[in-house]
């Protein structure tokens, strides 16, 4: 009897055995063999080359330095591009869930995060590769299985002059302050300098936890804002060329059309001076669009918005880009306001009055710009109509639209800006030039109820036939003649090459 409890126990043991075995061996072979093969073959992964970001003449700007195995990013030129290059920064759970620009990414991976390296990620990105080896038990490489070879992200290269970038960025000393520069017939920008800025290795190349909380934290010197595309000023007299050819192509004013510069216009309570009135008491007497231009009399454009309305200054506005974003290749870009009946009912429950249009008309009130549009209406004024995509990479078609005017007309205000930069205009520090200059000052007011104003200049050089444009803005810097027109007649005696050139200033 206990022989066969005996057998039967020993039957059951090796029945059970036999079932393991095929289980393990035939059902679930496969799924052991490949656990196994996991745990002795390791995937390394062999990151992708960024495309590097070079200018127009083949500088780098945004290079790559590998250390131990991570690659790290430099920008040559630092804080003075930094606006423009944007920055990298490590991936996110959602990019590393769902990867970008049809790839997977790793925990190692960098991704931009401003500027060109965030516009252009897809091409400098490039592609990881992989390395699969065969390691031992305790993780011992034994033999290479295979390798899938990384590619390298797509070189980038930018309109921008890093040279000039760089020389401007460093003349300005921090100052909260703008310059761009670029090409009237193609809309190349040659510089677009944003002061202060960030130093965008602090974020990747030499990585600075309490630095990067500093650019963060500034609330007043905000060296992360990109001034040039992302901040909202009123032009103040710069933008009075626009009315000035719209008034002419809609028959309101003619070439040779006259108003008196009384210094001071009245309704009821409100007063609306001219500049030179209320610096000097005194006027500029008979005026026409010229002479106007010429300047800057606000007399003259009080009455020119008048006779015009808000509804065709803004409609001439549009037309030269006011109110909309350029479509330049970097994120973050703000369209400005052009107000109008519509947009105060609405906004600030009141009507449109005549004293709004006055406003309007001498670039105040409601109306907010960016140094960049600014710069664009003076491209399209020094090429008669050429309205040309603003850009900041070399190799992008350029894409024109004509603004239809006269030849006259055009000829009119770039007349008057001529005579601004002459003996008798507004931007004196720019009369010694052999080199003919077209330009506009601007002071606006801030309407915060502070005296402060912010400094503009814009202008065009060769008057006849020009081939670069410049815009600078000097925030709360006082007059643009003061303050922007000799940082333009700094820059524009080298490029131009007159090293005799006196560029004089107020002190002197």
């Amino acid at each position: 009897m206990k022989f066969w409890w005996f057998k039967a126990a020993l039957f059951l043991s090796f029945g059970i055995i036999f079932v393991t075995v095929i289980k393990l061996n035939i059902i679930k072979g496969p799924y052991y063999r490949n656990l196994a093969l996991n745990n002795r073959v390791t995937k390394i992964i062999l990151p992708a080359k960024r495309g590097e970001i070079i200018d127009r003449k083949g500088r780098k700007i945004a290079e790559n330095i590998d250390f131990n195995g991570e690659m790290k990013r430099f920008y040559v030129y630092g804080a003075s591009m930094s606006n423009v290059t944007g920055y990298l920064g490590k991936v996110n759970e959602d990019e590393l869930k769902n990867g970008k620009c049809g790839q997977q990414l790793g925990n190692l991976s960098v991704v931009g995060r401003a500027g060109i390296e965030k516009e252009m990620d897809c091409d400098l990105l490039g592609s990881d590769g992989y390395r699969l080896v065969e390691v031992d038990a305790v993780g011992n490489s034994n033999r290479d299985l295979g390798q899938l070879d990384p590619v390298p992200g797509k070189e980038v290269a930018l309109s921008i002059d890093a040279f000039w970038q760089d020389k401007i960025y460093k003349m300005l000393e921090n100052k909260k302050a703008v310059v761009i520069m670029s090409e009237p017939k193609t809309g190349k920008i040659i510089t677009l300098v944003s002061s202060p800025n960030y130093d965008a290795n602090d974020f990747n190349y030499s990585y600075d936890k309490e630095t990067v909380r500093t650019y963060l934290e500034d609330t007043v010197n905000l060296p992360m804002l990109n001034r040039t595309i992302a901040a909202k000023y009123h032009p103040g007299s710069v933008f009075k060329p626009v009315e000035a050819l719209g008034a002419l192509e809609e028959g309101v004013i003619s070439r040779e059309t006259l108003i008196q510069d009384t210094g001071v216009i009245k309704i009821g309570d409100y007063a609306y001076n001219n500049w030179l009135w209320t610096k000097r008491g005194t006027t500029d007497g008979m005026v026409n669009v010229v002479k106007a231009l010429k300047r800057s009399n606000d007399i003259f454009f009080y009455k020119l918005g008048e006779a015009m309305g808000v509804d065709r200054i803004k409609n001439w506005a549009e037309r030269f880009g006011f109110g909309q974003v350029t479509g330049i290749e970097l994120p973050g870009e703000v369209a400005g306001l052009i107000p109008d009946d519509g947009w105060k009912r609405k906004n600030l429950g009141e009507r449109w009055y005549l004293g709004d249009t006055y406003h309007l008309s001498i670039g105040q009130g409601y109306l907010t710009v960016t140094p960049l549009q600014i710069n664009q209406m003076t491209n399209i004024i020094a090429s008669k109509g050429q309205k040309c995509q603003m850009s900041l990479l070399k190799n992008k078609p350029v894409k024109c639209t004509e603004i239809q005017a006269k030849e006259e007309n055009w000829m009119a205000v770039i007349e008057g800006m001529r005579e601004a930069c002459d003996s008798g205009g507004t931007a004196w520090p720019l009369f010694n030039f052999k080199t003919e200059i077209a330009c506009k000052t601007g002071t606006a007011e801030l309407g915060d109820g502070t005296n402060d104003t912010h400094a503009w200049l814009t202008a065009f050089a060769p008057a006849d036939n020009p081939e670069i444009s410049i815009t600078v803005l000097v925030e709360r810097g006082g007059e643009g003649s003061d303050v922007a027109a000799p940082i333009v007649g700094d820059i524009l005696k080298e490029w131009f090459e007159e090293p005799e050139t006196v560029v004089p200033r107020l002190t002197e």
